[in-house]
């Protein structure tokens, strides 16, 4: 990445000038991953409404609870409901959210593979998180983990949940009744050791789980992208495709296969349409997906490096230099750049997590990312608050499509890390609303995080 002096420098008197808005604390002790959709939501009487998982006993909230939390940006009201008391104390546990027509919001969740069971529960009140039905349960059969759910409301209202279950793939299970019962779907895509074990970009080191973002026009369309497998596991790619009208198909809308046909052909991920091409010293995790005003999709994940010397070995000393990148569909062909230093690995046993980066599902130009380094020069954040190295926000613009990128400081010389951004869909929002985790992260176990918001104009 080239930067000039001029850019540098317009970033530090940013950083020095600019007046950062004070964060609300909306949750304290509470975490999330980021393989769960929507895991943040903006009902239609202007609630935010997420859920997270308590990372540790404080703050009168135990390891592993459940919670739900409802925020009202403008009268500040918050309200919070436990859904499952002590569930398990790991963040990849927490909810897929779906506000439903009638104004009730389905919670649908699960523990990270060690069971088997599909939970849900529905508000018994429209625009009420207080009150829920009790937990409904479906045995998919095998370890579930991870959901996200959405809405075709031109498939009569049907509600697509993609977890990861049969052969640690994603499937979906589906309900035709707004969520009350649910049934088997559909495998989306496969990959097996048959797929991976002799491929020269598989490292010999666990292996068999692609991971996928998700995005919905709610209407008739569920967009995926997707990695072939954990970045420990394959020098990964990222590819896209999505479903619609009872097929999977590539970006350019070319149909692959029936899913739910009576001979489906089975798809793996090098049958979608590649948005960007890995390597030993480029492994791509997935991070978000939206979709544009015409319908087209837009991505961004991260990519690293600097560990190709000692991949599967959880070394201290690598994979300590991640990128940002952004890529955008547009209807014949993807844009694809590097926009930003996402700084080092979050911990040394998942040499893989960064802070993460968030898009604008309202506005393609603009995103948030965490990071422990500047942005554009890739030197570490130091805070003057305690002498120590944290993960600050920024929120990066651009009016080329993405090409080129001015970043703007959200927080500054913290005391503790800024993580895991999310900026919920809000289409009839005049601001942005952005959350995020602070405080400290030691593995998707250990946590101590507290749950912030503030408001951006757009």
């Amino acid at each position: 990445m080239k930067f000039s002096i001029t850019a540098f420098i317009s970033l530090a008197l940013a950083s020095a000038t600019l007046a950062t808005p004070e964060p609300t604390v909306i949750k304290q002790n509470g975490g999330w991953c980021w393989y769960q959709g929507p895991r943040a939501i903006v009902t239609s009487a202007g609630d935010v409404v997420f859920t997270t998982i308590s990372g540790d006993t404080f703050a009168g909230y135990d390891a592993g609870d459940l919670w739900a939390t409802s925020w009202n940006p403008d009268s500040g009201k918050i309200t919070r409901s436990e859904l499952h008391d002590k569930f398990q104390r790991d963040d990849h546990d927490v909810a897929g959210l779906l506000e439903r027509p009638d104004g009730k919001i389905l919670a649908v969740y699960g523990k990270h593979g060690s069971d088997h069971l599909q939970r849900w529960r529905i508000t018994t009140k429209s625009g009420d998180i207080n009150k829920w039905t009790e937990e409904g349960r479906f045995d998919v059969g095998v370890g579930y983990t991870y959901s996200n759910i959405f809405r075709l409301s031109e498939e009569n209202g049907r509600i697509y949940n993609f977890s990861r279950t049969r052969n640690w793939n994603p499937n979906c299970t589906i309900s035709d009744d707004s969520g009350e019962t649910w049934n088997h779907g559909w495998p989306l895509l496969h990959w097996t050791p048959d797929d991976y074990k002799k491929h020269p970009a598989y490292t010999g080191t666990d292996g068999g789980r692609p991971y996928l973002r998700y995005a919905s026009n709610n209407k008739d369309s569920i967009h995926f992208v997707t990695t072939e497998d954990h970045p420990r596991a394959f020098d990964n790619s990222i590819y896209h495709g999505f479903y619609r009208d009872g097929y999977l198909h590539d970006s350019v809308g070319e149909i692959l296969n029936s899913p739910d046909g009576a001979k489906p052909v089975w798809l793996t991920p090098h049958s979608f349409t590649r948005v960007f091409e890995g390597g030993k010293d480029k492994v791509a995790w997935t991070a978000d997906l939206a979709l544009d005003a015409d319908g087209h999709p837009y991505t961004a994940f991260s990519v690293q490096i600097d560990g190709s010397t000692t991949r599967g070995k959880r070394d201290p000393d690598t994979c300590n230099d991640h990128r940002y990148y952004y890529a955008r569909f547009d209807g014949k062909q993807w844009h694809t750049h590097e926009i930003a230093y996402a700084g080092t690995k979050l911990y040394t046993k998942e040499s893989d997590y960064t802070g993460l980066i968030a898009l604008d599902p309202q506005d393609p130009n603009t995103v948030v990312i965490s990071t422990n380094a500047d942005p554009k020069t890739g030197e570490p954040l130091i805070s003057t608050a305690d002498k120590k190295r944290h993960w600050e926000l920024f929120k990066g613009q651009t009016k080329d499509k993405g090409e080129t990128w001015e970043w703007i400081p959200l927080t500054t010389n913290s005391k503790a890390d800024n993580l895991r951004p999310i900026i919920p869909d809000n289409p009839s929002g005049k601001t942005r609303i952005i959350l995020w985790a602070r405080g400290e992260l030691k593995t998707f176990t250990d946590y101590r995080l507290d749950i912030c918001g503030i408001l951006d104009d757009r």
